[in-house]
């Protein structure tokens, strides 16, 4: 059995102002990310947040993803090392 040293990260499924999205904490931050654009904006205001329920691990590591730039970002930026 493998021991993960970092817990996973928890996102939930919410609606600010309307749009469906994911909402998620990074760095200390409270993101939002749109289903609808795709971008991702720090929530500053909780006023028109409705959160729904927890999101599923795929939609978690999407949100990552997207907050890392990217698949294509990520793949550029691997280091190749020989063993």
């Amino acid at each position: 059995m493998l021991t993960v040293a970092h817990p996973t990260p928890k996102s939930f499924y919410a609606h600010l102002r309307g749009e469906s999205g994911i909402l998620g904490q990074h760095a200390g931050k409270v993101l939002w990310f749109s289903y609808e654009d795709g971008y991702i904006v720090e929530v500053t205001s909780y006023a028109d947040l409705v959160v729904l329920g927890e999101a599923a691990i795929a939609d978690t590591q999407a949100l990552l993803d997207a907050l890392h730039g990217g698949a294509t970002a990520m793949a550029c930026s691997r280091q190749m090392e020989v063993r």
